[in-house]
């Protein structure tokens, strides 16, 4: 895992995989090993449900040809 660049963490059960799901805190947010443990404590199934079904709209705002960096923002700013 060094080698790569990632730290490994134990984010649960599979059971708990959803806190891991396009749109919670967790994903694509681009999170330091520090800051995982409470993203992954903050989802909220209802809540991430909504930002997900609000995704095509927070695109079409980013414009054409967003950045990776566009992309992280983005999905952090949803969980503020």
């Amino acid at each position: 895992m060094d080698d790569t660049g990632f730290d490994p963490y134990d984010a649960g059960t599979l059971a708990d995989s959803w806190r891991q799901q396009p749109n919670s805190p967790a994903y694509c947010t681009e999170l330091t090993l520090d800051e995982l443990p409470a993203a992954l404590a903050a989802a909220d199934r209802v809540k991430d449900a909504t930002i997900r079904d609000s995704l095509p709209e927070r695109f079409a705002v980013l414009g054409a040809d967003p950045t990776v960096d566009d992309v992280v923002e983005m999905n952090r700013a949803a969980h503020r």
